[in-house]
């Protein structure tokens, strides 16, 4: 009989409480919501091994790098969470019909900023194997695979501190101090359009006079700008214009001869001065050479498509006479800064879902800082989580 009463009463007493527990906000974990929001902050500038050290160091109690990635990557979903929950709402309210044009239209929107500036990128980011598909020419071989992630920096402009080369009179545009936003997603996931509009729309793209996208001329860039910012001013990155020209003297002249530098001085003071259509005539008096191996096309004939779909694109002088930036180093520090390096010095890599996974080796902190140092001055890296990336 007392023995059946025990059993009795275990059974009907499964429910406890822990009153401390509930108190602290630890009911059914074992971390404050506090050391979680610590932990993501370290997180978010340093590896997490030492996101782990630095915690140790400053608070009385434990923390490991496996336990800081668990807890950091609940805060990278709940942020990606919300960026789609906006990119959502703003498309949902445009798509609906235009039944407020009246209200909108007595809604006069001032056009305080002078110049919004739009830089999309992509990146190639080192995966595992077995995160990913793989296609049949990766079987083939061993070591991991790339996928391309795009980057897009948002900043506005105000007068720099710099002259046009081309226009002595005009101050060239640079950011704004705190202008600068990005965003980043992996190409294979889609919707990075809508994410960078978003961010557009927030760093205020309806009250900007002028729109600018600087790209390196892949087609993406051009028809993501004509979707979504139609009527922007469309340049290609004076630098990556550059790089062609290089590249066409070194397949026809070889590396480093006198004869192909210059030719390419010739060529890149052509493409300064938007001569394209000059420059396009030098390119074919040159003498055929075969196409690389797998390639259809020569260099020189990739070059002569480049220039030729891009050439209004490349009207320099003209650009330069407005004061307008003409160089994609904002969206370049995004991918090889942000993203590449940080990749790197944390020992992460891409997985499906978009977060990140831990590699097994533990990279030197001195140099993660020196880089860090040089990335904040170019961006802005408020919140920027490894995991947050969608």
């Amino acid at each position: 009989m007392e023995g059946q009463e025990d059993e009795e009463q275990v059974h009907t007493c499964s429910h406890g409480r822990a009153p401390a527990d509930e108190i602290w906000g630890v009911q059914g974990t074992r971390t404050t919501s506090g050391v979680q929001q610590h932990i993501s902050y370290l997180c978010s500038m340093l590896t997490f091994d030492d996101a782990a050290e630095a915690f140790r160091r400053f608070l009385p109690g434990k923390m490991s790098a496996r336990q800081a990635l668990n807890l950091a990557r609940p805060v990278g979903k709940a942020l990606a969470k919300k960026e789609d929950e906006e990119v959502k709402s703003l498309f949902d309210r445009a798509s609906q019909s235009k039944t407020d044009e009246k209200e909108e239209e007595q809604q006069s929107i001032v056009k305080d900023i002078a110049r919004l500036y739009i830089e999309p990128d992509g990146i190639m980011g080192r995966m595992r194997r077995e995160s990913v598909p793989i296609e049949k020419h990766e079987q083939e071989r061993e070591g991991d695979i790339y996928r391309e992630t795009r980057v897009g920096a948002v900043f506005l402009a105000e007068r720099g501190n710099e002259r046009s080369e081309l226009a002595p009179d005009v101050w060239i545009d640079t950011p704004a101090k705190g202008s600068q936003q990005y965003v980043a997603r992996r190409t294979a996931l889609g919707g990075f359009d809508k994410l960078l509009y978003t961010l557009a729309c927030k760093s205020g793209l309806k009250r900007a006079e002028q729109v600018v996208v600087i790209g390196d001329g892949a087609h993406w860039i051009w028809d993501l700008a004509d979707e979504q910012f139609p009527g922007c001013v469309q340049i290609v990155d004076l630098y990556h214009a550059k790089e062609h020209v290089w590249d066409v003297a070194h397949a026809v002249f070889g590396r480093a001869t006198p004869q192909g530098v210059s030719w390419a001085k010739q060529a890149c003071d052509l493409l300064v001065h938007g001569k394209i259509e000059d420059l396009v005539s030098l390119i074919r008096e040159l003498p055929p050479i075969a196409p690389p191996v797998g390639k259809s096309k020569s260099v020189p004939e990739q070059a002569l498509g480049y220039f030729t779909s891009n050439a209004e694109r490349m009207r320099y002088p003209t650009f330069r006479a407005q004061g307008m930036h003409v160089g994609s180093a904002i969206a370049e520090a995004a991918c090889k800064t942000v993203v590449t390096t940080r990749f790197k010095q944390t020992g992460m890599r891409w997985t499906p879902q978009g977060s990140l996974c831990k590699a097994l080796h533990k990279p030197p902190y001195a140099k993660w800082k020196a880089m860090q140092s040089k990335c904040k001055k170019s961006l802005k890296l408020l919140h920027f989580c490894p995991i947050y990336f969608a």
